[in-house]
């Protein structure tokens, strides 16, 4: 007896230790309030900040999967997205071949022809497989686009797309995001992990020369990208949700109630048979104070009064409301209101001007950073064909990139060029200016004009004593 109350004190014990133990644990975690220290790692990690880093891998996938489906069912989202491809990568979207010196242009010529005609080439044979505006809208979309390059013998080269999905860590690599980086560089990376996203296993190593990845909503130091629609997503829902509860409103409001106020009870007896109803149609309209049918005409006793009333939904309050939710998504896309909705009836001329320029800037930056994305597939593009004895090999140093966008703001240029002739009349303006304002090199434009009329030596593009003074 006395073994079996040692046993169960010891038993007691013990589990007053494990109890003891597990509550320390639970709170030195609840009480860390900030990083806690990381071990020594090759590389030389330094810990800079509290460690925030925005969207976690899994609020990124959970905001792209909604960003597909509002750009699908959502017509708002639907005309975002058109309106960013068409400002953006719309009519006017073509590649220019430069000589890097002007000097040289004339012995260069057929050096840029014959780049046309590669880039040609190469956009003809991928054209089921890749465009601007899908490269374009896959960014804004998913918040990121991974493109990539089959480099062979032949020419021209292949690419395409890779979902967002099939790039992600894997059991051996947790915390990569699927991105493996220099081990002193998190900004380079040397490999990305394509897995199946059915079962997460690894199906290869990818070198990360062969991937073209284009991010935004991200730091430089952050391996991957998030989506456009990010900011506005839940005030999508709850405009669609506003939307559901005003049509519910409309047919609440839409039913009338018959109600009868019966002054004299013992009147209210006789009421709705079939000697006070009478029916249009001929026959009875009601059974024993059954529902009416539609025409019958009611007969009453000075003691009943009938009214028809109907639910008040104060359908000027919600109006606001829908509006405030309409401006705040206007605000997250940087856009005004008018070219979220398409309606700018409620502005008059000045007003869109005005409200348009900051929406301008925004496409221009678009399209600055969609160049420099674009012009490292052309390197790439190139490069295949310098390999494939197509250019020789200091094509880079004598040839440049230029992307020609879409006009983004509608000019009358008669107008224009009458007030540019005024002010060179003036000497406000020099012509090379003036032909830099309208998209021209000066130089280029001398060199062509004598090209083209060898007679005159000066040019109307030359100044004058007066203005190089």
């Amino acid at each position: 007896m006395l073994g079996y109350l040692q046993d169960k004190w010891q038993t007691t014990q013990l589990k007053a230790r494990y109890q003891r133990l597990l509550h320390e644990r639970i709170l030195h975690l609840t009480e860390a309030s900030g990083p806690l220290p990381v071990p020594e790692e090759t590389g030389n990690w330094t810990l800079l900040g509290n460690g925030s880093r925005g969207l976690d891998s899994a609020a990124r996938t959970d905001a792209r999967t909604k960003a597909r489906q509002l750009v699908l069912s959502d017509p708002h989202a639907r005309n975002l997205m058109r309106l960013f491809e068409v400002y953006v990568t719309g009519p006017g979207l073509k590649l220019i071949h430069k000589s890097r010196d002007p000097q040289t242009a004339k012995d260069t010529a057929k050096l840029l022809s014959k780049a046309d005609r590669l880039w040609s080439e190469f956009l003809l044979e991928n054209c089921k497989h890749y465009s601007f505006h899908e490269h374009a809208r896959r960014t804004w979309r998913d918040g990121e686009c991974f493109i990539r390059k089959f480099s062979q013998t032949s020419w021209p080269p292949q690419i395409r797309f890779f979902d967002p999905e099939t790039i992600g860590p894997t059991i051996d690599e947790p915390e990569s995001q699927g991105i493996l980086t220099d081990a002193n560089d998190v900004e380079t990376p040397r490999w990305y992990l394509r897995i199946d996203p059915q079962t997460g296993d690894l199906v290869e190593y990818i070198d990360a020369h062969q991937i073209l990845h284009t991010k935004i909503g991200a730091d430089s130091n952050q391996k991957r990208g998030t989506t456009l629609f990010a900011p506005v997503i839940d005030h999508f829902d709850r405009f669609q949700k506003w939307m559901d509860t005003e049509l519910s409103a409309r047919k609440l409001q839409a039913s009338i109630v018959l109600w009868r106020k019966v002054t004299n009870p013992a009147s209210a007896t006789p009421f709705g048979n079939e000697s006070t109803v009478e029916s249009l149609t001929g026959s009875h309209a009601s059974q024993n104070g059954g529902r009416f049918q539609p025409g019958s005409m009611l007969t009453t006793g000075t003691s009943t009064d009938l009214q028809f009333v109907q639910p008040d939904t104060n359908y000027s309050d919600t109006v606001p409301l829908g509006r405030m939710l309409l401006l705040s998504i206007a605000a997250g896309a940087g856009l005004p209101e008018f070219m979220l909705t398409s309606d700018a009836s409620n502005a008059n001329y000045a007003s869109t001007m005005v409200a348009e320029g900051p929406a301008v800037k925004m496409f221009q930056s678009e399209q600055c950073f969609f160049g420099h994305e674009f012009t490292r597939l052309w390197r790439w593009v190139m490069s295949n064909a310098i390999n494939a004895g197509q250019l020789d090999a200091d094509f880079f140093d004598r040839v440049m990139a230029k992307w020609c966008f879409a006009e983004l703001v509608n000019r009358d240029r008669p107008r224009e060029r009458m007030a540019d002739v005024r002010l060179i009349e003036a000497e406000v303006l020099s012509r090379a200016e003036v032909a830099r304002r309208d998209g021209a090199d000066p130089e280029v434009m001398r060199q062509e004009l004598r090209s083209e009329n060898p007679k005159n030596d000066r040019t109307d593009l030359d100044e004058p004593e007066s203005e190089q003074t």
